[in-house]
């Protein structure tokens, strides 16, 4: 179905630049239609003009009646034609001494120089001349009818040219826009020849405008994201369906032997081996949506500014009676007075996940410490026991998914998975070594989240 908000950028970027151009055109075709227009009428006068200072030159001379005639053919040739009259005053008594045909009766109230007054029904205009001793007045007159239409004639013939042009500008306007467009085009292409299933960055070789080069960037930017999250993905599917089919087996296998089992021992162990395989796959599956839930493609959560040391209390009065059952030591070490820029739905699930793994790996009997320390400007949370502890050279592979220890318990291996993919969207650090001191010399395990300068103290 075509999206009802999408638009073609060629055919947008056409009509403005079409558009644009029409109107600053259609501006010039006013001016230079104006312009003709005055032009035409500064001529028509001056033609008017030069008409009546000939006649009156013609007849001042006394060679009227040899050039009438003449008169006569040379006003109708003009190209907007000209009536005229011609008066003289002789004692004391003015007369009408040659006129052209069909046009007598302008008078002599007509004012010297150009004049417009109407006759036979339209509008003329006038010109009237006279000699210096006022003997000798001549009128000359053109229709404004005839004038107007004249200087239209030459208006449009100017127009016509820029009229045709319109349309072979909007040609040009589409040619140069397509070509400009050409490299958008060709990313389009490149982006939808891409094989989901094997996605590859654009090729970065080609040659773009700086306007569209980061858009190929980010295009980039976003494919090996996407890239690396479908690896992870799928990777982690591989992990997790790993994981799953051990626990079905066994689950399986014990309840086909509390099937046949036919003492009551023998069926109440089975059943008790289902239940524990049953609480470690709803571990397994607990551990895997919360890692979902901080994964970095769906970070929804803002950071805000907190006190660890409320958190750690909670968390730690939550999972009092899980130590208590396991005869375990749970202390609080833990200094107010220090902020952290971290969210947190996310912190509790880092140390939840952090004491939880103390608990379960410890032993019976085991002392788990939770502490906080403001260090300089960092504020330093470390869960530290001192159970059997990790070797030095397991404990870089402890942060990925499903790796567990040397000590063999009900645990996922998604725990410390989770709390460094907190770490990394949290901007601190996680950090493996050595824990508290036990009695036999050795020592446990600790892991510390290190905020740095997501730190503010208080």
């Amino acid at each position: 179905m075509k999206d009802a908000a999408s638009y073609s950028l060629r055919r947008r970027l056409v009509w403005l630049l079409t558009s644009t151009v029409a109107a600053i055109w259609l501006l010039s075709v006013l001016v230079v239609y104006q312009r003709a227009h005055h032009e035409a009428d500064e001529l028509l006068d001056s033609q008017l003009a030069q008409v009546g200072e000939t006649l009156l030159a013609i007849v001042a001379g006394g060679e009227v009646e040899h050039f009438v005639e003449e008169l006569r053919e040379h006003a109708q040739r003009t190209p907007v034609p000209i009536a005229f009259e011609v008066w003289i005053s002789e004692d004391g008594e003015t007369r009408r001494l040659v006129a052209s045909p069909g046009h007598a009766g302008f008078g002599t109230a007509v004012t010297t120089g150009f004049s417009e007054h109407p006759y036979q029904g339209a509008s003329w205009r006038f010109y009237t001349a006279q000699d210096d001793d006022a003997e000798y007045r001549v009128v000359v007159g053109q229709s404004h009818a005839a004038r107007e239409r004249m200087a239209r004639e030459i208006g449009l013939s100017l127009l016509l040219p820029a009229m045709l042009a319109l349309p072979l500008m909007a040609l040009a306007v589409w040619w140069v826009v397509s070509r400009a467009l050409r490299p958008v085009d060709a990313v389009a292409r490149q982006v939808g020849a891409l094989d989901a299933q094997a996605l590859a960055p654009l090729d970065e070789s080609a040659p773009l405008p700086r306007e569209i080069a980061p858009l190929r960037a980010a295009l980039n930017a976003l494919i090996r994201r996407i890239t690396e999250a479908f690896e992870n993905e799928r990777r982690f599917t591989a992990d997790a369906a790993h994981e799953l089919r051990t626990p079905l087996a066994a689950l399986k296998i014990q309840a086909q032997v509390a099937l046949r089992a036919q003492a009551d021992d023998s069926r109440q162990h089975a059943l008790t081996q289902v239940i524990s395989g049953v609480d470690r796959m709803t571990h397994l599956v607990e551990q895997l949506l919360t890692l979902a839930r901080v994964d970095p493609t769906r970070q929804e959560a803002t950071p805000q500014p907190l006190d660890p040391a409320e958190i750690i209390a909670i968390v730690c009065a939550e999972l009092l009676p899980q130590a208590q059952r396991l005869a375990q030591a749970l202390t609080v070490n833990a200094a107010p007075g220090c902020r952290v820029a971290v969210n947190a739905e996310w912190l509790r699930i880092a140390l939840r996940n952090l004491v939880d793994n103390a608990l379960r790996y410890a032993g019976v009997g085991a002392h788990i410490e939770v502490r906080l320390v403001h260090d300089g400007s960092a504020c330093v949370l470390t869960v530290a026991d001192d159970g059997p502890g990790v070797a030095s050279a397991l404990r870089a592979q402890l942060s990925a998914r499903f790796v567990r220890g040397e000590v063999e318990d009900e645990g996922c291996g998604l725990g410390l998975s989770i709390v460094a993919r907190i770490a990394a969207l949290s901007h601190a650090q996680l950090e493996l070594g050595d824990g508290l001191p036990r009695a036999d010399g050795g020592r446990g395990f600790a892991a510390t989240l290190r905020f740095g300068e997501a730190a503010i103290p208080s």
